[in-house]
């Protein structure tokens, strides 16, 4: 099973031109996933002040090696003359890619649930509706409540509610951990300006 990461490209604080290197890199990003066949998709995105720039995205990535992903942690360098200021005389600029592993563990046990049988209603029979077949699932904490009465036996449907609840949490996990680490990055305030981990040239992003 692959693991999934989430990989998130931020401008910070910095000016209208970090937000410009950000799509531009996270463009030439996507490439490299593609060339790597890495599946992934943009679970978050922040768009900058202007067309084409963003202040922060994130890609959820599937993959079953950490290491094709490690060469782009880290500060990355733009060089180019500000395409939005003309009269700047700043051309090097810097955004910050960092990576958070996502945990698929079910967030939930047991004992936070309550479990119910009952009768299923409608067609099947007289087994079907004299046997307490149907389970209903209540998740304590979050108030879920998942039902499932379709297979022929207790056990069966009780493994299906367990799956149906089990999806139900780990998506609104998933979520939550999104929004989390998008605030994260928004807040943050400075990016380190030291030894990059890429470089980009101009405004095509030639990889230096």
């Amino acid at each position: 099973m692959k693991n999934r990461i989430n990989i998130i490209f931020t401008a910070g604080r910095g000016p209208i031109e970090c937000s410009l290197a950000v799509k531009g890199i996270t463009e030439k990003f996507k490439k490299y996933l593609d060339a790597q066949k890495i599946g992934y998709e943009i679970a978050s995105l922040k768009k900058g002040a202007i067309s084409k720039s963003i202040e922060t995205i994130m890609f959820e990535v599937k993959t079953d090696s950490d290491t094709l992903i490690t060469p782009w942690l880290g500060t990355i360098q733009w060089i180019c003359q500000s395409p939005v200021r003309k009269n700047t005389k700043r051309k090097n600029w810097y955004i910050k890619c960092d990576q958070i592993i996502v945990d698929d563990k079910n967030g939930f046990q047991s004992l936070d649930t309550v479990c119910q049988y009952y009768r299923a209603s409608g067609p099947g029979g007289q087994h079907r509706n004299k046997v307490e077949t149907a389970v209903r699932l209540i998740h304590k904490e979050s108030g879920l409540i998942v039902t499932s009465s379709d297979g022929k036996s207790q056990h069966q449907n009780k493994k299906k509610a367990w799956d149906k609840l089990n999806s139900k949490i780990t998506e609104i996990g998933s979520l939550n951990q999104r929004k989390q680490n998008l605030d994260r990055w928004n807040n943050q305030i400075e990016i380190e300006r030291g030894s990059p981990i890429k470089v980009f040239v101009g405004e095509r992003f030639q990889e230096r």
